[in-house]
């Protein structure tokens, strides 16, 4: 079930409403994690900004341990300017009640941030 939730998931990034899958009580930490953000609207607002920049995200790896799951995606990038790239990142997730409530991502912040700057 697991399983299904989080490729569901994942397939609604660019089609729409990945939000339903998220819990209203949402704990989300990045790379730097010492910057927790609790809630669901203060990750969609963050996480929309981030798959706006994207045009594709790829599952390389996925990996599930009752409530706990690991996923490794490439996302395709395209900048405000039309550049395109990759960003490789590693997710951890957690989910209760058929909702993920948390994510700690990880991936290169600064080289992501310089991307979009070109």
């Amino acid at each position: 079930m697991n399983k299904e939730l989080i490729q569901n998931y994942f397939a609604a990034i660019h089609k729409g409403g990945w939000e339903s899958y998220i819990a209203d009580d949402f704990t989300f930490a990045n790379s730097n994690l010492d910057k927790v953000v609790h809630g669901k609207p203060m990750y969609v607002e963050g996480a929309g900004r981030f798959f706006k920049a994207t045009t594709s995200v790829d599952i390389k790896k996925l990996l599930i341990d009752g409530d706990a799951v690991c996923v490794i995606a490439r996302y395709a990038l395209r900048s405000p300017k039309g550049k395109t790239g990759i960003c490789d990142v590693a997710e951890t997730l957690t989910v209760k009640d058929n909702k993920i409530n948390s994510s700690t991502i990880f991936f290169d912040t600064k080289a992501f941030e310089e991307f979009m700057a070109q």
